[in-house]
């Protein structure tokens, strides 16, 4: 039996229109929990969180990988995410506000302005969650990111994870029972 994952209507076409909606929703808020995934490329947001993301979205979460190229998203779709063009989420300031869950590649952390900006703009609210993944924090994420939360993978998560490296061609090395995300001190 296949499983199958119901998103708002709201949440799954892949046109800027539902970036646009995705992103810039004020007053409207969905009962389920929304996370953002910011990834240089499908590769390296299933490579390194594809377990997260499969755990996510399997727990209701509605998820959305945001890429600066999305091109072929099978992988993600396997995870049970969405894929949305970067360049298509409306540029204004607080438009990761809605977001319970922001996860952010530490390259474009650190190359892109408003998304460091949104990460700041983040940390007063303790109810909204934001890490960074990929290489470790280092001087320039300033005090912040230190703490480290590691994310156990369910078995599920790992079969799901290595059919979503197959389709985005990455080998499958060995699939690890953690993937690493680093947070601001105190929070989860």
């Amino acid at each position: 039996m296949a499983v199958q994952f119901a998103v708002s209507p709201d949440f799954g076409a892949d046109s800027i229109s539902s970036a646009a909606r995705w992103a810039d929703s004020p007053g409207r808020r969905s009962i389920r929990n929304r996370a953002a995934v910011v990834a240089p490329t499908v590769a390296a947001a299933v490579d390194c969180l594809g377990g997260w993301i499969f755990d996510r979205t399997a727990a209701g979460c509605e998820t959305v990988v945001l890429l600066p190229d999305p091109g072929d998203t099978r992988a993600l779709d396997i995870l049970g995410a969405k894929a949305i063009a970067l360049a298509d989420v409306p540029v204004r300031a607080g438009w990761t506000a809605d977001l319970d869950i922001l996860a952010a590649a530490a390259d474009i952390y650190l190359a892109d302005a408003r998304v460091r900006d949104e990460f700041l703009a983040r940390r007063d609210h303790t109810t909204r969650q934001t890490y960074l993944w990929g290489r470790g924090p280092v001087v320039e994420f300033g005090d912040g990111f230190a703490l480290v939360n590691t994310h156990r993978v369910s078995l599920a998560a790992q079969a799901f994870k290595r059919a979503a490296l197959d389709a985005a061609g990455v080998p499958a090395v060995s699939s690890s029972a953690a993937e690493t995300l680093w947070a601001d001190p105190g929070r989860r």
